[in-house]
């Protein structure tokens, strides 16, 4: 059973342009990854302060993996002091789904 997560982050005032690049930056190796279904960068069309990346992992060891890979643990690093909240959800996925 594949793993969805959904991540949502808050860019404080001022910095959701440089958020957005940073983010944009781990797209193409992240979709390149292992176990990677989908990875999906979205913006709250109410809130452009906010981030919200829909993502699905063929497993939960990939999703460690990824968690901990290079250009993730980098750009965390790095982000952190533009993020006034944050919150990844892994899911359990129960019914429905892809057409």
């Amino acid at each position: 059973m594949s793993v969805p997560v959904v991540a949502i982050f808050l860019a404080k005032p001022g910095t959701e342009a440089l958020v957005e690049q940073l983010f944009r930056s781990v797209i193409d190796t992240t979709l390149e990854e292992d176990g990677c279904i989908s990875y999906q960068l979205n913006r709250d069309t109410g809130n452009p302060r906010r981030f919200i990346w829909t993502e699905e992992w063929e497993s939960k060891a990939l999703l460690e993996r990824h968690l901990s890979a290079p250009h993730i643990t980098h750009l965390l690093s790095v982000i952190s002091q533009y993020i006034e909240t944050s919150d990844i959800i892994v899911l359990t996925p129960l019914a429905g789904g892809a057409a």
